[in-house]
């Protein structure tokens, strides 16, 4: 068999079970993210937002203590970033935003500064733990129907959010690039990629299990072919990507992870559309590796009671990053026209 032939059967067999980057670019964000890599140190400072930003700790139930950080002054909006992600990713909205809301943000379980910052014996971090977060930040900080903005992973946590504690107090959502329900069957085919089954997910995260740094390895490599279009060989990126993925592995724990990607698999939020009975903001990206040319735009404009749905066409699965301002203008203008 040819090596081409055979880097397009790695692709066939990985691209469907393990969509947590999509090229060589959101490699490094993830691995950092999810390890904890210079949280809370001079990358953190480097890349934090330019307005003047203040920083609350709220100490959860479980006894750990969570940071919001809070920019700007106005209606609150709470935002919560997607897998692999951390609360900086807002940071290229927050100048706009913050002109006329305060907005909030923090890193969810087992991302970012909080990637290692729970015990061993913590609970893992799931869809529920991360949405009962949300609700700590909105009573512990007492906000007043606050705006919530959620992307990709983060959109979940809010479906999860309302169907574990409603929508009356909130004032309005925001959905970002995601499916109510992320895997395929023979009714439903606006799941991730509009193929992927909850078997074939099953049998990635079987794989998982079975050697996580070998299968995680094999998908980065797969993405970081601009790495040996300029002359890295294969067996470099491969021994830079064993390396990587170990530390992942060590930093936020195999178990943890898997733990979340079996919540991510499990969650069906398609009857919560009903109940997000408040203003709802979606935001979709034309191109997105995720969702691009699924007809998830009619799906929300038939299903949500008060939805707005808006397509960024030229924009992959991260339209608040790779449009940042755009989104800014039509988040406050959507809360501006719509949230009262």
């Amino acid at each position: 068999m040819s090596a081409a032939a055979t880097t397009a059967d790695a692709d066939a067999e990985l691209a469907p079970g393990l969509p947590l980057v999509a090229d060589a670019a959101g490699v490094a964000r993830v691995l950092r993210n999810l390890t904890g890599l210079g949280a809370n140190g001079w990358m953190d400072r480097l890349s934090g937002p330019r307005k003047q930003s203040i920083t609350l700790d709220l100490v959860l139930d479980t006894g750990e203590t969570l940071v919001v950080r809070i920019v700007g002054s106005g209606r609150p909006v709470l935002m919560i970033h997607g897998l692999g992600g951390s609360h900086h990713d807002w940071d290229d909205a927050l100048q706009t935003l913050a002109a006329q809301h305060q907005v909030h943000t923090f890193d969810l379980l087992g991302h970012g500064a909080r990637a290692q910052s729970r015990g061993a014996a913590a609970a893992p971090p799931t869809l529920a733990q991360m949405a009962q977060d949300v609700a700590d930040v909105i009573a512990g900080l007492r906000l007043q129907r606050p705006i919530l903005v959620g992307h990709s992973m983060g959109a979940l946590v809010v479906m999860q959010y309302i169907q574990d504690h409603g929508a009356d107090s909130l004032g309005g959502v925001c959905l970002i690039d995601q499916s109510p329900c992320i895997t395929n069957d023979e009714q439903w085919k606006l799941g991730l990629f509009g193929s992927l089954t909850r078997a074939q997910l099953q049998d990635a995260l079987g794989r998982l299990r079975g050697d996580f740094v070998e299968t995680v390895a094999t998908e980065l490599v797969a993405r970081c072919r601009p790495l040996r279009s300029v002359g890295k060989p294969d067996a470099l990126v491969g021994r830079l990507a064993r390396w990587a993925v170990a530390k992942l592995a060590r930093a936020c724990g195999v178990e943890q992870l898997i733990a979340l990607l079996e919540s991510l698999a499990d969650a069906d939020f398609r009857d919560v559309m009903a109940r997000v009975t408040v203003p709802t903001m979606v935001v979709l990206g034309g191109v997105s590796h995720h969702y691009g040319g699924l007809p998830l735009e009619q799906y929300y404009r038939d299903n949500l009671p008060d939805g707005t749905v808006r397509m960024y066409k030229t924009s992959a699965h991260s339209p608040h990053r790779q449009e940042a301002q755009r989104f800014a203008a039509d988040l406050a203008a959507f809360t501006a026209r719509r949230c009262a």
